[in-house]
């Protein structure tokens, strides 16, 4: 099972690091990373570019989340049998759940620092991961993705910080986790996927700088290009 985690940790990495921003921006001749806040991800192209490169942009960093959960389990699927025993992990669930935390932070990681700019570009750049943690919450559990897009929609309505929405509905996913494992509706193990939360909030650390400096720039301000 070791190899499967390193072969699971692999692949949600290397699909996690397609840069879909910076090839987004790159097509319509722009360095996103000398733009903006210089991240790949959705809200700065939103702020760069335009809100139908944005749109492209935020789907395919959501799905990317989504397929690394997906090909995880099935890489995982035939080492694994209901009831079966497998390491320290005593069922099928609960080895589904660490690999699927394991393609969750790598896919992540690879979104954050990736591989492929570095090769190309010389530098770690990517974006915050946001959209990349919600495609790998409708694998995990439908109805935290639910919770995480209603408190962060509702954030970024009320406050006009697209950071701020993100915060919030990670802090809010992260306290749901615990309450659900808690109340028996998720296995103990579960309360790892409170690393994606603690993930996130880490990402924006800059983000906080400028909202308690009252500089942060709210959605519809445009970066200049």
């Amino acid at each position: 099972m070791l190899l499967v985690y390193l072969g699971v940790a692999v692949v949600g990495y290397l699909i996690g690091a397609i840069p879909i921003g910076a090839i987004v921006a790159n097509l319509k001749g722009i360095d996103i990373r000398k733009h903006g806040s210089g991240k790949t991800g959705s809200t700065n192209i939103l702020r760069t570019i335009g809100r139908r490169a944005a749109a492209l942009v935020l789907l395919a960093d959501f799905f990317k989340g989504t397929l690394a959960l997906l090909v995880a389990r099935y890489i995982a699927g035939p080492f694994v049998s209901p009831g079966a025993r497998v390491g320290w992990l005593d069922d099928a669930v609960s080895v589904m759940t660490l690999t699927s935390a394991i393609a969750g932070l790598a896919v992540i990681t690879g979104h954050v620092w990736s591989i492929y700019m570095r090769l190309l570009a010389g530098e770690w750049s990517g974006g915050r991961g946001v959209a990349t943690v919600l495609g790998a919450m409708l694998v995990i559990n439908p109805w935290l993705l639910l919770l995480a897009l209603a408190v962060g929609i509702g954030t970024i309505l009320i406050s006009r910080y697209v950071s701020l929405g993100s915060i919030m509905g990670a802090v809010a996913t992260g306290l749901a986790i615990v309450l659900l494992v808690l109340l028996g509706y998720m296995n103990a193990l579960s309360l790892i996927f409170i690393s994606f939360a603690v993930f996130i909030v880490a990402a924006h650390r800059d983000n906080i700088e400028r909202l308690l400096k009252g500089t942060e720039r709210k959605i519809g301000e445009r970066a200049k290009v």
